[in-house]
């Protein structure tokens, strides 16, 4: 099921902070890009890198954030080498909020080496 509005407004305002933060100089956008999208009840963070060999980018997802609405929680995943998505944590987290201070803190090195 799709966010509301007001939870896209939420979200939004959360992104634009963690954007501020963790976007690469704007110098440096050609070639590597921070950006975020929502998708059904997921929000997804992903790299965009400039490919050597073309003209071409290649979108590299880092994060995934799951809002459960039958618990009214969130689950934080991280992508492996092989594409495939894994649970940060066994734990839902209370808040979207939660979820991208443990995305921005990356203590394990998940999602930003």
């Amino acid at each position: 099921m799709a966010f509301s509005n007001i939870e896209i407004a939420n979200i939004r305002r959360c992104m634009e902070f963690f954007m501020e933060k963790r976007r690469p100089a704007e110098h440096l956008r050609d070639e590597l890009d921070l950006q975020y999208r929502i998708e059904d009840d997921s929000v997804i963070i992903f790299e965009i890198r400039q490919l050597i060999w073309s003209d071409g980018r290649v979108e590299e997802p880092i994060a995934k954030i799951t809002h459960n609405r039958y618990s009214n929680s969130w689950s934080l995943l991280w992508m492996d080498k092989n594409s495939n998505w894994h649970n940060y944590d066994e734990i839902m987290l209370g808040s979207f909020s939660d979820a991208i201070r443990l995305v921005e803190d990356d203590v394990r090195g998940c999602f930003f080496g």
